[in-house]
């Protein structure tokens, strides 16, 4: 006997663990539960998504079993990495914070008994600059979890306002495109 049950969760290509459960009844009715579920997301709400239960005959599942499951198991993916990808932003930041917060420990105060001139006024205007751009980057991660990712491409910040964050600003401009693209992917 031949089936193509797996080459259609291939076919689906959603990696995760999927959990079926298959129960018969003595008419020859079938349930059907299925969990899906990726690695590990580290979010305790990812505990909350029920399984997707069908009743149906043998014949009905094989019919039409994997096509009402490919769209909420994808859009269960994309909830899963998205709420996985927050986190690891989140962790990633708090880190960058107490970079920032040990580097201001460390480095020396500016003297400002007014010889230096314009040394004040260039270290307030860099703690400003740093100070709009945290802030452009909380709403930048708020809007990122509320999955307004146009929104936030609109206000990241460029590299020639920033040369100095280069690498994060690119790194992030891609993790923005790519979460925009798999949402898109996900709404049709």
């Amino acid at each position: 006997m031949k089936t193509n049950f797996f080459q259609n969760i291939a076919d689906i290509n959603v990696p995760g663990i999927w959990n079926i459960v298959v129960q018969t009844d003595d008419k020859g009715g079938f349930t059907v539960s299925t969990h899906f579920t990726i690695t590990a997301t580290g979010d305790a709400a990812s505990k909350f998504i029920k399984p997707f239960v069908l009743n149906g005959t043998a014949q009905e599942f094989d019919d039409g079993y994997f096509g009402m499951l490919e769209a909420p198991v994808r859009q269960t993916s994309g909830l899963l990495h998205n709420m996985d990808d927050y986190l690891k932003g989140l962790a990633k930041a708090k880190e960058q914070s107490k970079m920032v917060q040990d580097n201001k420990s460390k480095s020396p105060k500016a003297k400002t008994d007014g010889t230096s001139g314009g040394a004040g006024q260039a270290d307030a205007d860099n703690a400003e600059k740093r100070k709009a751009y945290t802030d452009l980057l909380r709403k930048i991660v708020e809007l990122e979890s509320l999955c307004k990712y146009d929104e936030a491409l609109e206000i990241l910040p460029t590299v020639a306002e920033y040369p100095d964050r280069e690498a994060e600003i690119i790194k992030r401009k891609a993790e923005l495109e790519r979460k925009q693209e798999q949402k898109k992917n996900l709404l049709f």
